[in-house]
């Protein structure tokens, strides 16, 4: 018999603690999503992407975001950047491709997986990024922001993770959100598998790349060698600002 008890107690303890470890954040919270941005003359596309919680031992997939051609093309990018040269990264919110998730939630993830295409040279890269103490904690600090359009006051987070894709596998990262993209890090690919997530390979990307090639010779620009000066600067919208995580 008291066997048996030891082992119900034992149990119950299990269980609390499995709660204890549970993050506690807030409703008000939103939930996290990702962003992507990318050169319009150096375009990519995302095959997969997901979150990780290994704590809480769930995986979030985020829909499939399908237009990045579209989205990345230099005259509506202009609309909203009027100085954009179609090299740099464009952060602002109507000029990125975006993705949430499929069952939303407001915990984070340790870790978001993409796999990705870039479409420039058909080449596949995977990158991971391992959400640290430091980003989480950014994330769920509350913050206020003045709205400029009617200069309202409210309560605000920096969960959305976007995404700049540069041409050579590099990655950098910035948490978005209160009027201000944080900058977080820049990320080497994880791995260069020879197809993308769905198994298509760099001879069926063959139309993507000759479209690539054909926005470059109509916006009378040349893709290489790759201007790392121009591809290297950020365009940001009116009334944000640039952070960095410190």
């Amino acid at each position: 018999m008291k066997k048996i008890i030891s082992t119900g107690v034992l149990c119950l303890l299990l269980a609390g603690c499995s709660m204890v470890n549970r993050e506690r954040v807030p409703d008000e919270v939103p939930n996290w999503r990702v962003g992507y941005t990318m050169p319009s003359l150096y375009p990519v596309r995302v095959t997969k992407a997901y979150g990780i919680n290994s704590q809480e031992d769930w995986t979030s997939i985020l829909h499939t975001h399908s237009q990045f051609m579209t989205v990345s093309a230099l005259k509506r990018i202009k609309e909203f950047l009027p100085n954009y040269d179609g090299y740099g990264l464009p952060l602002a919110f109507a000029t990125m491709g975006g993705a949430s998730q499929i069952q939303p939630t407001n915990h984070l993830p340790d870790k978001v997986v993409l796999y990705w295409t870039s479409l420039f040279d058909a080449k596949f890269y995977i990158t991971e990024l391992n959400i640290t103490p430091k980003m989480k904690a950014l994330a769920y600090k509350k913050q206020s922001y003045t709205r400029p359009e009617d200069g309202r006051r409210k309560t605000c987070y920096q969960t959305t993770f976007d995404f700049g894709f540069l041409p050579n596998g590099q990655v950098k990262v910035w948490l978005e959100g209160c009027g201000k993209y944080t900058y977080v890090t820049e990320l080497s690919p994880t791995s260069m598998p020879d197809t993308d997530y769905n198994s298509i390979t760099s001879k069926q990307y063959s139309q993507a790349t000759e479209y690539v090639k054909k926005r470059a010779k109509k916006a009378h620009a040349t893709l290489t060698p790759i201007p790392w000066d121009k591809v290297n600067k950020i365009y940001l919208s009116k009334n944000y600002i640039v952070d960095q995580l410190h």
